[in-house]
């Protein structure tokens, strides 16, 4: 049975991937791969919205996945490699 998410901690998987990784997680970001509103992923993390099971699997993927499967994700997700969507300074 897949269980929920709290909002604490999807902000903490999504937070840990942005520290570790290259992706730089944001919330748009995470929304972009999650095909939803940024406002979704705000909410979700504020504990506003209550995280589904299904999103919760992803967020726990997300968590899980590597580095190289991430990346490919973001260019399926957006068409672009991830070095054009790194800015200066993140």
């Amino acid at each position: 049975m897949l269980t929920r998410l709290s909002g604490a901690e999807a902000r903490g998987i999504r937070k840990g991937r942005r520290l570790h990784g290259t992706l730089k997680l944001t919330q748009e970001r995470l929304a972009r791969l999650f095909g939803v509103e940024t406002r979704t992923v705000q909410r979700w993390e504020a504990g506003d919205v209550p995280i589904d099971a299904r999103t919760a699997l992803a967020f726990r993927f997300v968590e899980q996945a590597t580095q190289e499967v991430l990346d490919r994700l973001w260019e399926e997700a957006t068409g672009a490699p991830l070095a054009q969507a790194q800015t200066p300074g993140e």
